[in-house]
């Protein structure tokens, strides 16, 4: 597995759809030498951003990213001293709103999370694969030589022996 382990969070299809036709609209306008064709192009950029985190097990850094097609930005900083490793199971809420109406859905999903100084957290993965997260836990607690604490069963913990992750 590799030394840095990188999440971001998906972006929907109709935000693609939606962002590269601002983007097209606001580069047409720019060639026009329409100077307000800037807002449909930052509005495009806005769609298309998504935040995730990255974090480099050799070096024990870790940086929130910000990320526009591919291109992050973050800084990166020393991992703090990291007591545990959690994979939590939880949904993912969606809501999509129409003109008088809203509704929202909820996803499965599972996070993991590094804990530290008093139940801190840093979220470093998601996925919708239970033994994904497992996997990606399991190289992180042997790299970062920590204990996996498996909440992905409501309203139960329990701690994993390290040779007996999923």
């Amino acid at each position: 597995m590799d030394a840095i382990i990188t999440y971001n969070r998906k972006i929907p299809i109709y935000k693609y759809a939606l962002g590269f036709a601002a983007i097209g609209v606001g580069l047409l306008g720019l060639f026009n030498l329409v100077i307000f064709s800037i807002v449909p192009l930052l509005f495009g950029c806005m769609m298309l951003k998504t935040e995730g985190s990255e974090i480099d097990l050799e070096s024990k850094t870790f940086r929130e990213t910000n990320s526009i097609l591919g291109v992050k930005i973050g800084k990166w900083r020393p991992l703090p001293t990291i007591d545990y490793i959690s994979v939590f199971a939880t949904n993912e809420n969606i809501t999509v709103r129409a003109l008088s109406a809203e509704t929202t859905n909820a996803f499965p999903i599972i996070h993991l999370n590094l804990f530290y100084d008093n139940n801190k957290k840093i979220t470093v993965y998601q996925t919708k694969s239970k033994v994904d997260a497992f996997d990606v836990a399991s190289h992180i607690s042997e790299a970062l030589l920590i204990d996996i604490l498996d909440a992905t069963e409501k309203g139960e913990s329990k701690w994993l022996e390290k040779s007996k992750v999923v």
